[in-house]
């Protein structure tokens, strides 16, 4: 390096008027980049292929340790305003700045062994005399040397009774907060009731004098309350008030009326409404929080089940009086169909690592469909089903006969089923009157459910939970394997239910809360 400076010194006398740290900074730039364009050189001399510099850049900054980027730069600079655009701006002063370095400033200062403060006075008066120093530094100097020069600093303060316990920890965590003005507050209290002297409780807080003592008589009056932050202010809650009641205003009406293109409301196109009826902003935040404290959600509409029916009344009352009177021998039944379920491949929830979803095919290839009818009895939760070919009387004839076969010894049977066509046919309703006149088997009475009310038909549950056991997520091979599956389901709930006796349904028996008014909307899916 030494070599190099020789061989470039009159590139390195142009930079002599520079301060002594950033020339040092600008002479090992310089003789970093003059060491790269000589190796460059070599290098390119004696190699055969083309050699480009950036190249050969990207090698010399891993050997240097350097950044390419600011290698870039100071090569940037070299070539536009040779060595001196090497020279780091920062640290340039002007000459005030070193105001000790052309000149001396002697003075004479004696210290008193009882007052060695009061000497701060005579270099403070140094200090302002000296019209090389900044005026902003002359004023800091003035200010600060006067807190340390003053007769008062070793004062020490006091206040009457001491704090308590409690007291102590109310400061403590006022010290520990955010508000800055509580938190000095607290902390010169506390250090006044430790004894500390004037000058320690002024470094400490960062406040004069004057503020400290306006704190002690105010403490000494009032004590905590001093101190204590105090949220209710009746401007702010009349101004919020004011803000909720005209964004209620505003929701309660169409965005259309403030010309805007919506049929809903979002946060967005609240405050443009907001904009243009009161003529001022609002933030997202207020909005949210005023909207919040009003109680209002977002919410979805919900589609609900309603019943057409003109008897709509009559016969759910009469549905629910014989449910709740049964005797012991009488049997009540909710009676569906279910199907056609296709054999083929079913998707759902499943476990899965994520980011790797099962896939199905649509459309996929169909291996058949099975249906089936089936009954569900209200007070013992038993199952009875029987498959079928489709939906037609004779399936519901085979339901019919397994249901009187299983029960032949009870006194009557209640069936209630949907208003569609085949529960009503020829052939079920001749069998129904050929079974009540026969002298054998239990009487059969049929409690009609009102139309499109199938919130009301239990059943439906159970096929709904059947199809999340048995059917999602399912690959059946054929007909005959759906076939046992879902007969294997049912049967395996008939063992849980006789081993753990439970109603079926839920608020269907319970008379006080059942409410006709809201079940004609369909608010009781859970029966």
């Amino acid at each position: 390096m030494k070599t190099m400076m020789a061989r470039y010194s009159r590139t390195l006398a142009k930079i002599k008027e520079v301060p002594y740290s950033n020339r040092q900074r600008a002479i090992k730039r310089f003789i970093l980049l003059m060491d790269f364009k000589e190796r460059f050189a070599k290098v390119k001399l004696k190699i055969t292929r083309k050699l480009t510099l950036t190249h050969f850049l990207t090698e010399y900054c891993k050997m240097r340790k350097i950044p390419e980027d600011t290698f870039w730069k100071w090569w940037s600079a070299y070539q536009k305003n040779g060595i001196q655009g090497l020279v780091p701006k920062y640290r340039i002063t002007s000459e005030s700045t070193y105001p000790m370095r052309d000149q001396k400033l002697i003075a004479t200062i004696l210290i008193d062994p009882e007052a060695p403060l009061a000497c701060l006075t005579t270099i403070n008066q140094i200090i302002q005399r000296c019209r090389l120093i900044k005026p902003e530094v002359r004023s800091f100097a003035a200010t600060t040397l006067a807190r340390f020069s003053r007769t008062d600093g070793n004062v020490k303060l006091s206040f009457s009774p001491p704090l308590s316990d409690e007291e102590i920890l109310v400061l403590k965590k006022y010290k520990r907060s955010t508000h800055k003005n509580h938190s000095r507050r607290a902390t010169g209290i506390l250090m006044i009731n430790d004894g500390r002297c004037l000058l320690d409780i002024e470094q400490s807080t960062n406040s004069p004098s004057s503020t400290i003592y306006k704190w002690l008589r105010r403490f000494k009056d009032k004590r905590l309350e001093s101190i204590e932050t105090h949220s209710h202010c009746p401007q702010r809650e009349e101004r919020q008030a004011e803000r909720q009641r005209r964004i209620l205003d505003i929701v309660h009406k169409m965005p259309a009326a403030f010309g805007i293109n919506r049929t809903t409301w979002t946060y967005g196109a609240i405050i443009q409404a907001y904009m243009i009826e009161y003529g001022c902003e609002i933030g997202s935040g207020m909005i949210k929080a005023a909207v919040q404290k009003s109680g209002y959600k977002w919410q979805r509409a919900r589609r609900v089940l309603m019943s057409p029916d003109p008897h709509y009344r009559e016969k759910v009352q009469h549905l629910l009086d014989v449910l709740q009177s049964l005797k012991d021998g009488e049997h009540f039944f909710f009676i569906d169909e279910a199907g056609p379920y296709r054999v083929k491949k079913y998707g759902g929830k499943v476990l899965r690592p994520d980011g790797k979803p099962d896939h199905i095919e649509t459309p996929s290839k169909s291996r058949g469909k099975i249906q089936f009818a089936a009954a569900l009895e209200a007070v013992t939760n038993q199952m009875t089903w029987v498959f079928g070919n489709d939906k037609s009387s004779a399936t519901m004839l085979q339901l019919l006969n397994a249901i009187a076969e299983n029960n032949r010894h009870c006194g009557k049977l209640y069936l209630t089923w949907d208003a569609i066509t085949m529960h009503y046919s020829h052939a079920v309703t001749k069998w129904v009157n050929d079974h009540n006149q026969a002298e054998q088997g239990p009487k059969i009475e049929v409690v009609p459910l009102p139309v499109s009310a199938q919130f009301l038909n239990v059943i439906e549950a159970v096929f709904s939970g059947m199809k999340r056991a048995v059917i999602c997520n399912s690959d059946y091979a054929s007909v005959n394997e759906m076939q046992q599956a879902i007969a294997l389901h049912f049967e395996e709930r008939n063992a849980f239910y006789r081993a753990n006796p439970k109603r079926a349904g839920n608020k269907i028996w319970d008379k006080q809360a059942f409410d006709l008014d809201k079940l004609a909307g369909g608010l009781f899916r859970r029966m």
